[in-house]
């Protein structure tokens, strides 16, 4: 994903099932700060098809290639 002027790297994995380790979806996305992000992360997982009880996990792209944690996002059932 491409890095715009003011803009941070984001990735949500979505996850619908017991183990957190295997995402139903990943998404990338960017973002103006980390309010933005966690606004944005919250429309995806609603939009994502899967079970009433959801949530996402939010990392922020560091820049070197790592990930790192921020929030997780949950869409109560």
């Amino acid at each position: 994903m491409t890095n715009y002027a003011g803009t941070g790297e984001y990735r949500l994995d979505i996850v619908c099932g017991p183990d957190p380790d295997t995402p139903q979806a990943i998404m990338y996305f960017g973002a103006a700060d980390m309010e933005a992000a966690c606004h944005q992360a919250a429309r995806l997982l609603a939009a994502t098809v899967g079970p009433d009880d959801r949530y996402g996990d939010l990392y922020a792209h560091d820049g070197d290639g790592a990930a790192v944690y921020c929030d997780t996002i949950h869409l109560p059932a």
